[in-house]
C-alpha cells in the first residue's frame, strides 16, 4: 500500500498550499452535497449534542467544516508517508511539559484521547519527540491496511497493543515507564460498556481504563490535537487532576471514573467541534445490561468441566434419530428454608459392589432420615446468565461453544433451571473430525442439584444419546445410553448406580462451582457422577489475575482444577480456569493439556438473560 501511495504523497507535498486548499474544498463539497456520505449521521449527532445550544445554520456550518476536516486529514496522512522524524518536529507542534516531568521522574502513565483533530498525527508527533507510547487499537480488517497502519504508527518508536491485549501486557508497559493510550470516544455497548453521559446524553463507553486504574492508580494524562488557523496540527498533552472516587462499591467507582473521562473528552471536543469524528454513531441505543451493572456487577458464564462433556440432547426427537425412553419416576429431597448454602460434606466414594452403608466421619449409619436436608440458594445469589465461549484446539480455531440458562420444567413440584449448551466444530476442524454436540441439565432452582442430564453427540465417528435421572433421596443415578458407531461398535446401556448425596452431573457442576466463595489457597471439594464413576472435584484458587478477553477486562481467580477424567479429554498436565472475581464468576479463560493436544478457551461475549 505504501508503494501505491508514495507517488501521491510526493505530489501532494510539492503542491502549493492554495491548490491543496482548493482540492480540499472541492472534495469536501462533493462528499457533503453529492455523495452525502453518512451525512444523516453527522447532522443527527450534531443536533443531539447541541440541542437548544446552536441554530440550524450553525449546525450546518459545523457539518460542512467537518467534511473539509476529514478530507484534509486524509491528505495529511498521505503526505506524511514520506515525512521523517525531523519533518514531524518541524511541521507539527507538541505541548507536553507535564509528560516530560513524568518521564524525568522515571514513571509512565495512562493517556486518554479521542478522534479529535488529526489523531494519527498526534501519536506520530509525540513519538517523534521521544514520548514512549503504547496505543490500544482495533485490528484493521484488511491485510494490507493492517500492515500499513502498523508500520505508520510504530515507525518512530510507538508500539501497538490490540484490544485483545492482556492487562499483564498493559501493566508491563507501565513498568517500562511507557504511556498506555486509550481512545475512548467510540460507542461500546453491553456487556463491556457502561451507560454514562456524553454531551448530556447516555453513551455506552468502554470501562477498561476505569478498571485498570482501579487496580493500578498510575498518573492520568489527556491528549487532544487540532488544526490551528495556519493549518498546523497542534498536539496538547496535560496531566489530569483526578477527583476522589471514594464510593465503597467498586462498580459505582467504575461508573464515576468513566464519567470523568467522558467529561474530559467532551470539554476538548466542544472547543473544536468541527474537527471531531461526528460521522461515528456515538449515541446508539444501549440495549441490555452492562456487565458493570450497579445492581449485578459482572455477568457470568461457565466452568471448565464442560470440556469433558461439551454436548447435549433434546427430548424424543433428537438430531441423531435415537429415541430416548420415558423418564423414570424419582423422589425429590427435603430442603432447608435457609438464606445461605451449606458446605457439602466429603463422603467415601460409593460403588455398586460395596453394599455397606456410607459413613461421615464416624461409625453412625446414614439413612434417608438422617441425611442432611439441602440448603436453599437465595434468588439474588443465583449467578446464571446467557453467554458464549470461543474454543481453541491444537492452536487452531476449534469452533464455538454456547451456554444458556433457560426456564426449566417442574419436576415433582420443584421448579428447575434448564441449563443448555452446544459445541459446534469450525469448518477447519470439520475436515478432520466433525462435532455438533449438545448438553442439558435440569437443576433445582433452590438447591442447585440436578434431576436430569441429557447428552447428544453427533460426530463423524458416532451418534450417541445419553440420559441420567437423579434420585437423590435414594442415592441413585439411573443411567441410560445408546451409541451407533461403525468405528467403535454399537452400544446400549441401561443401569442404576449409587451416588454420593447431593452429587452433580458434569455440566451442572460448573454452575454449582460458580456459586462457591473462593479464598486464596483454600480448596473447594464436591462430588460429580459421570457414567458409573463418582468423581471428587477439587478446586484450588492459586492466584488473582487480570485477564483480557473478547468480552472485556476481568479481575479473575486463577483456579487449579483436579478431576480424574478418561478418554481423549483426559488432562495430561495441569488444568486451570480463570473465574471472574465477582458475584457471577464467569469462566473467562481455561487451559488444559489433554491426550490429543491442548484445549484452550477464551470468553468472547456475554448476553443478557
Amino acid at each position: 500500500m505504501r508503494l501505491i501511495l508514495l507517488p501521491i504523497a510526493y505530489l501532494l507535498n510539492l503542491m502549493p498550499s492554495f491548490l491543496l486548499n482548493g482540492l480540499v474544498w472541492v472534495f469536501s463539497q462533493f462528499l457533503f452535497s453529492f455523495v452525502r456520505f453518512r451525512r444523516e449521521v453527522v447532522f443527527q449527532n450534531l443536533n443531539l449534542a447541541y440541542a437548544g445550544d446552536k441554530s440550524p445554520t450553525e449546525i450546518k456550518r459545523i457539518a460542512r467544516q467537518n467534511y473539509a476536516h476529514y478530507v484534509r486529514t486524509f491528505f495529511e496522512l498521505i503526505q506524511s508517508i514520506t515525512w521523517t522524524r525531523k519533518d514531524f518536529l518541524k511541521k507539527t507542534k507538541l505541548f507536553w511539559t507535564s509528560v516530560q516531568e513524568q518521564i524525568n521522574s522515571g514513571r509512565g502513565g495512562f493517556l486518554l484521547t479521542s478522534h479529535l483533530g488529526n489523531w494519527e498525527f498526534a501519536i506520530q508527533t509525540a513519538s517523534a519527540w521521544g514520548m514512549p507510547c503504547d496505543v490500544i487499537v482495533k485490528k484493521q480488517r484488511g491485510k494490507f491496511t493492517k500492515e500499513f497502519f502498523e508500520w505508520y504508527r510504530t515507525r518512530f518508536g510507538a508500539r501497538i497493543l490490540y484490544e485483545s491485549t492482556s492487562p499483564h501486557d498493559i501493566f508491563r508497559s507501565l513498568s517500562e515507564k511507557r504511556f498506555v493510550v486509550f481512545v475512548l470516544d467510540q460507542f461500546m455497548g453491553p456487556p463491556i460498556g457502561v451507560p454514562v453521559k456524553f454531551f448530556n446524553l447516555e453513551a455506552g463507553t468502554a470501562a477498561g481504563l476505569a478498571l485498570l486504574m482501579e487496580k493500578n492508580p498510575a498518573a492520568l494524562f489527556s491528549s487532544y490535537s487540532f488544526r490551528d488557523e495556519s493549518g498546523v496540527v497542534q498536539v496538547h498533552i496535560q496531566k489530569e487532576a483526578l477527583p476522589v472516587f471514594n464510593d465503597q462499591e467498586r462498580v459505582a467507582r467504575l461508573y464515576q471514573r468513566t464519567q470523568f473521562y467522558n467529561d474530559v473528552l467532551e470539554g476538548q471536543i466542544r472547543s473544536y467541534p468541527e474537527q471531531w469524528i461526528w460521522l461515528h454513531r456515538r449515541w446508539k441505543e444501549f440495549r441490555g445490561n452492562s456487565r458493570w451493572s450497579l445492581k449485578s456487577q459482572l455477568l457470568a458464564i461457565c466452568l471448565v468441566f464442560t470440556l469433558q462433556a461439551c454436548s447435549s440432547t433434546k427430548m424424543a426427537a433428537t438430531p441423531t434419530g435415537i429415541e430416548i425412553p420415558v423418564d423414570p419416576k424419582i423422589e425429590v429431597p427435603v430442603f432447608n428454608n435457609t438464606d445461605s448454602t451449606e458446605e457439602v460434606e466429603t463422603r467415601p466414594v460409593p460403588t455398586n459392589k460395596e453394599k455397606k452403608p456410607i459413613k461421615i466421619g464416624s461409625d453412625k449409619k446414614i439413612s434417608k432420615k438422617t441425611t442432611p436436608a439441602l440448603s436453599i440458594v437465595p434468588v439474588d445469589k443465583v449467578p446464571f446468565e446467557v453467554g458464549e465461549i470461543d474454543l481453541t484446539w491444537l492452536a487452531l480455531p476449534a469452533g464455538k461453544g454456547v451456554l444458556e440458562v433457560r426456564d426449566g420444567t417442574t419436576i415433582q413440584g420443584r421448579p428447575t433451571f434448564h441449563l443448555w449448551g452446544n459445541v459446534l466444530s469450525s469448518k477447519m476442524v470439520d475436515t478432520i473430525y466433525h462435532v455438533d454436540n449438545t448438553i442439558e441439565s435440569f437443576i433445582d432452582q433452590a438447591g442447585f442439584i440436578p434431576y436430569k442430564f441429557l447428552l447428544s453427540m453427533f460426530e463423524t465417528a458416532q451418534k450417541k444419546e445419553t440420559r441420567v435421572v437423579f434420585d437423590h433421596p435414594n442415592e441413585k443415578a439411573l443411567y441410560w445410553s445408546k451409541r451407533i458407531s461403525q468405528k467403535w461398535g454399537d452400544q446400549d446401556i441401561d443401569k442404576t448406580d449409587s451416588i454420593v448425596p447431593q452429587s452433580r452431573d458434569m455440566f451442572s457442576a460448573l454452575y454449582y462451582a460458580r456459586a462457591l466463595n473462593y479464598e486464596l489457597n483454600k480448596k473447594q471439594n464436591f462430588w460429580v457422577y459421570e457414567n458409573g464413576q463418582n468423581l471428587n472435584i477439587e478446586l484450588m484458587p492459586v492466584a488473582r489475575e487480570m485477564i483480557t478477553s473478547g468480552a472485556g477486562v476481568f479481575q479473575c481467580w486463577k483456579i487449579k482444577v483436579d478431576v480424574k477424567l478418561n478418554g481423549v479429554l483426559r488432562p495430561t498436565g495441569d488444568l486451570y480456569m480463570w473465574l471472574s472475581d465477582d458475584s457471577k464468576k464467569y469462566l473467562v479463560r481455561f487451559d488444559a493439556k489433554i491426550k490429543i493436544g491442548s484445549l484452550l478457551g477464551r470468553l468472547v461475549s456475554v448476553k443478557e438473560r
